[in-house]
């Protein structure tokens, strides 16, 4: 946790880069982001799609306005389901004994330890659940990142929604953590993160619910797992803004031919010259300051020489990185 507050710090202390730059990348990973959800949760149709890079956007942009209450996770539900004809029969509803019953074959074969309540039981789970997290956000006797952590286990564990848990849990670890002055978190894709290490979050998740309800339950698997979705992302953020501030140095030529990189993963003297109107010495001038700024890597010699964009630029935001 440390570790992560680090980052934190560092990020309020920097410089950042224009506001409508800025903006343009929130939108950005809102997209990424929603794709990244899509792609955990499997066959998602792309109106819901939609419908989850709108919502996330609105609690990017929105957070402030948005105390993690029962009608507004009843509201950011709905929001996932906005474009689906096909969610709109359950959209900002809590699961009912005629949406999912007791008979529901996985439900039955389940672990006791780990099936959700029934659905008669979570509208006042789910009361109790959002007192307890006002409760110790308010009475700061305990981290933010404890309290986030363990209000989102108990949230999966729950499972108050017929379809679209997993990315509601998604909303709110962004919703909670903004609104605990984690701002960085739009500028880089936190499903993105959780997707790379899927397996090993899914089954740390699962893990501790088994243990939650035990004289002596133990988070600790879940929160490593959280924890360390968060550096993966703090790192993500990190090369990000590395990459802005060598933009903000770069004249219109230059950011013409990164333009070009990023848009066809490689670029040459002759395409950049031939795209921009460039002379080709001009052009060969411009990919070299690039590449001189480690913005770009060269690759081959003489006519077959091409330029591409770095695969992992250096960048340590805070001493002793991310594990």
């Amino acid at each position: 946790m440390a570790e992560v507050e680090r980052f934190r710090g560092w990020w309020e202390g920097i410089p950042k880069p224009p506001e409508a730059r800025m903006t343009q990348v929130l939108a950005a990973v809102a997209l990424e982001s929603a794709a990244e959800s899509s792609r955990i949760a499997g066959r998602t149709p792309p109106p819901e799609e939609a419908g989850y890079a709108e919502t996330l956007r609105a609690v990017f942009e929105g957070h402030a306005g948005m105390p993690p209450e029962e009608g507004r996770i009843l509201a950011l539900h709905e929001g996932i389901f906005r474009h689906s004809p096909a969610g709109g029969r359950h959209a900002g509803r809590y699961k009912t004994a005629a949406a999912v019953g007791s008979t529901d074959r996985r439900w039955v074969m389940e672990p006791t330890a780990l099936r959700a309540p029934g659905p008669l039981l979570i509208p006042v789970q789910m009361e109790i659940l959002s007192a307890w997290l006002a409760s110790r956000l308010r009475e700061k006797e305990f981290h933010p990142l404890l309290v986030s952590a363990a209000y989102l286990l108990e949230f999966l564990a729950i499972r108050p929604f017929a379809d679209g848990n997993g990315r509601m849990g998604r909303l709110l670890t962004n919703l909670l953590l903004l609104r605990c002055g984690h701002a960085y978190l739009p500028y880089g894709s936190l499903e993105k993160a959780i997707a790379g290490g899927w397996t090993d979050y899914y089954l740390a998740l699962r893990k501790s619910q088994a243990s939650r309800n035990l004289p002596r339950p133990d988070i600790s698997p879940w929160l490593l797992a959280f924890l360390d979705s968060l550096r993966v992302l703090q790192r993500a953020v990190g090369k990000t803004m590395s990459r802005l501030h060598r933009e903000r140095a770069l004249s219109g030529n230059q950011a013409a031919v990164l333009e070009i990189a990023r848009g066809r993963g490689e670029v040459t003297n002759r395409s950049a010259a031939a795209e921009l109107g460039l002379s080709r010495e001009t052009a060969k001038q411009t990919l070299n300051r690039l590449t001189a700024l480690g913005a770009l890597r060269r690759l081959g010699a003489g006519r077959a020489t091409r330029y591409r964009l770095p695969e992992d630029p250096p960048y340590r935001p805070f001493s002793g990185g991310a594990r």
